[in-house]
């Protein structure tokens, strides 16, 4: 034990602190809330978790789900306005600036690219409809078509990136040393 007297985190709300690696041993962690922290490879001897709440919090999730759809969003309305009313080029050129805004906001690579496949979708389907309404309908049904096998895609990677958050948001004890640690309630 490092310090002289045990912490004490009764009663505190600590979701997703890290305590990763370090010696709490005889903590006082009861009645806090310790959704989604990481105590991999700490030292939780004789540590008091009584009462406490412990294991997914459904607010981190949702704040990345929101972050990745609003990327996607606005790469796939962007596109598809800027497709629509100004050409294939343009649709392009806001596919590449609204995907660069896109990983601004969402620093995980598998949400920039299910954003990225989105726009793609959009760009590709809304030449499609142009293309079908204005007399060539093999091509816009293929283009159409195309569209949403991109949007397929689009939406397993989405949906894959949500399995990897409710991952990241749940308490992990990994490797901690659990020795006399007291879990009631």
């Amino acid at each position: 034990m490092n310090q002289l007297f045990p912490l004490n985190f009764s009663g505190q709300d600590l979701r997703h602190h890290d305590f990763q690696g370090q010696d709490l041993t005889g903590a006082n962690f009861s009645g806090s809330d310790l959704r989604g922290c990481n105590f991999q490879d700490a030292i939780l001897i004789g540590t008091n978790f009584r009462g406490a709440i412990i294991g997914q919090s459904r607010s981190k999730i949702w704040t990345l789900i929101i972050r990745c759809a609003g990327a996607a969003i606005a790469v796939t309305l962007a596109s598809a306005f800027a497709s629509l009313i100004a050409g294939e080029m343009a649709g392009v050129a806001a596919l590449i600036g609204t995907g660069a805004v896109a990983v601004a906001i969402t620093n995980t690579k598998s949400e920039i690219i299910a954003a990225v496949l989105a726009g793609v979708a959009a760009v590709i389907g809304s030449r499609g409809i142009v293309y079908f309404f204005t007399g060539n309908q093999v091509k816009g049904l293929l283009l159409f078509l195309g569209s949403g096998v991109t949007l397929g895609l689009a939406v397993i990677l989405f949906f894959q990136v949500v399995f990897e958050l409710e991952k990241l948001s749940q308490t992990s004890f990994e490797n901690a040393d659990l020795t006399n640690a007291i879990f009631d309630k």
